[in-house]
């Protein structure tokens, strides 16, 4: 019973943190170069993000898009394309964040903007333990 009622508060106390702060009201770009291709969109939301990875052509932009109350960010972890970033928890509630591929290939992402041990258990959320 005791360990139950730790994990659910270790649960709450995730969800209530997210991967960051609390904001709202931005959107951010990075591009490696215009785009008249086809967009990608990208959920955050439940801690997760929904797809975990996508596949890129030349001239793709993923759109990562906030769907969670609370604050997210997204770095690229493995892949082609810039070594993206839109922050540190920065994307709040409805906030977007856009890149633009100039190499195709297959693009894996993180929230790093919680601690170790909460990316840690995003990632288990995310399924990639």
């Amino acid at each position: 019973m005791r360990r139950s009622l730790v994990l659910f508060g270790l649960a709450l106390a995730l969800l209530a943190a997210g991967c960051g702060s609390s904001g709202g009201g931005s959107t951010a770009s990075t591009s490696s170069s215009a785009s008249d291709g086809p967009v990608t969109k990208v959920s955050m939301k439940n801690i997760q993000f929904n797809p975990q990875t996508v596949t890129v052509n030349v001239g793709t932009t993923v759109e990562w898009v906030n769907d969670d109350s609370v604050s997210h960010d997204v770095t690229r972890d493995t892949g082609p394309g810039p070594p993206f970033s839109s922050g540190s928890g920065n994307l709040g509630g409805g906030d977007t964040y856009k890149v633009t591929f100039n190499a195709p290939g297959t693009v894996g992402y993180e929230c790093t903007g919680a601690s170790r041990h909460e990316r840690d258990d995003h990632r288990q959320v995310d399924g990639e333990r």
